[in-house]
């Protein structure tokens, strides 16, 4: 099933390294052929929590990410798993953007 990582490019995330997140994302998942697309994504509401990155649609989200994290993330998308350690979301946050995701918001 076609994974989409979004990634979110808000300041907050930005200021803590999100954009280099993404291109070593991207990178990694094209170089590893995983059947997943990396996009950015405006915010998720979890600026204090950040850089977020959300995985849809089998609703995963990482939470705090550095690029250390990275080579874990895509190990976890290339095998179906989590990196649950990562996982530190509200739940309430995460059902709404969760919603919003199902319902073609991005």
């Amino acid at each position: 099933m076609k994974q989409t990582c979004f990634v979110c490019q808000n300041v907050d995330c930005q200021s803590r390294g999100s954009e280099e997140l993404m291109k070593e994302l991207t990178t990694e998942v094209a170089e590893k052929s995983i059947d997943a697309e990396v996009k950015s994504y405006i915010c998720f509401g979890g600026c204090d929590i950040g850089p977020n990155i959300v995985v849809h649609p089998q609703k995963v989200w990482y939470a705090g990410v550095k690029k250390e994290d990275v080579p874990e993330i895509v190990a976890a998308l290339a095998s179906g798993a989590t990196v649950t350690r990562l996982d530190s979301a509200d739940p309430a946050l995460k059902e709404i953007v969760f919603s919003l995701l199902d319902a073609g918001v991005f």
